[in-house]
């Protein structure tokens, strides 16, 4: 009888056993957080004291220390890594993805008239309409390469709509539907003074979800790579079209004009003011699309947001129509946030 007994005996201490390592673990984790951010905080300290000492004018009028460059893109990345990981351990958790923006202006002097006509062909479409952006993430898995690489699925969905178009109904032009599944690495080498503070690689699809012959999609796999050097960032997002076949291609020449990838430089200003521009498309073809937005905090957490952009590429349906567009509205998530730098 005893004999029988030790093996589920055995089974109960090794089961305690794991429990209380689990514990410990999830224990051991929360005070090197709670320790990391102590330390942050005692080398704020630190700068303030030396500034004394190095700048006491500077330090009697309050003027806040600048840090170094290098210092100010791992402080960004650490602040961004300790929000996904409280973000995670809330299994109902989302983040914000990309910018979240609502521009109840939005004029194109070159609205896409050939297309909308597939939405009402007894009305012309509005040159001014509501543009906006909602953009969300949730964790999937972390560290699934070792000590790196967190897996998220991201949905972003960005719509056109001639709100004020009441002869029309008030339809919505194009939407533009984003899911994708990326994988994370944070990284905090640096060389010339700039740091790479990530590097993605995503599973992307696009669509605008109609029906022929105003149908538009495509896949692709695109590697992007954010560099900061203080209040600079840039960020290189080169991607690959997953071949389809002729019959099921919406639209074959799409690389033409989207071209390769995009490219941003980003510059955060005084008072948190923030400048980006973007650009996309095929130089070889003489198709290009640029975007510059500027926004700034206006009220709670709400940021009044400038975005003008002209070119090809701005949705699905104009992939190959020039469009000259300025909004004026309200984002959310600032840039140099700790879900910012995210095209």
């Amino acid at each position: 009888m005893v004999t029988r007994k030790l093996p589920f005996t055995k089974l109960i201490i090794l089961l305690s056993f794991a429990t209380f390592s689990t514990n410990a673990f999830a224990a051991s984790q929360q005070e090197i957080e709670e320790r990391i951010r102590a330390l942050n905080a005692e080398l704020y300290d630190l700068h303030q004291q030396l500034q004394q000492v190095e700048s006491p004018e500077d330090a009697a009028q309050g003027v806040p220390f600048e840090p170094l460059p290098e210092e100010a893109a791992r402080e960004d990345l650490s602040e961004r890594r300790e929000l996904e990981q409280e973000s995670s351990r809330n299994p109902f958790s989302i983040t914000t993805h990309r910018t979240n923006y609502l521009f109840p202006v939005s004029y194109n002097t070159n609205p896409n008239r050939a297309s909308f006509r597939n939405i009402a062909d007894d009305t012309e479409a509005d040159n001014t309409e509501l543009k906006f952006q909602f953009s969300a993430k949730v964790k999937l898995a972390e560290q699934v390469l070792g000590d790196y690489g967190d897996v998220f699925f991201g949905y972003t969905q960005r719509s056109w709509w001639q709100a004020y178009n009441t002869d029309a109904s008030s339809p919505f032009r194009e939407t533009n539907y984003e899911p994708e599944v990326f994988i994370d690495f944070d990284n905090a080498w640096g060389a010339l003074g700039w740091v790479n503070t990530r590097n993605r690689l995503a599973l992307n699809h696009q669509s605008n979800g109609r029906s022929s012959p105003y149908s538009r999609s495509w896949n692709r796999v695109y590697l992007e790579s954010t560099f900061q050097r203080g209040d600079w960032a840039l960020t290189l997002a080169p991607h690959w079209r997953i071949p389809e076949s002729e019959k099921e291609d919406d639209n074959p020449d799409i690389e033409r004009y989207m071209g390769y990838g995009d490219i941003r430089l980003s510059k955060r200003l005084n008072n948190n003011h923030e400048v980006s521009g973007q650009l996309r498309g095929n130089p070889s073809a003489g198709n290009i699309g640029t975007q510059i937005d500027y926004s700034w905090p206006a009220f709670n957490s709400l940021r009044a947001h400038v975005q003008y952009y002209y070119g090809y590429g701005e949705s699905m349906i104009d992939y190959d129509h020039r469009v000259h567009r300025l909004s004026l509205g309200f984002s959310l998530n600032p840039l140099f946030s700790a879900t910012g730098l995210n095209r």
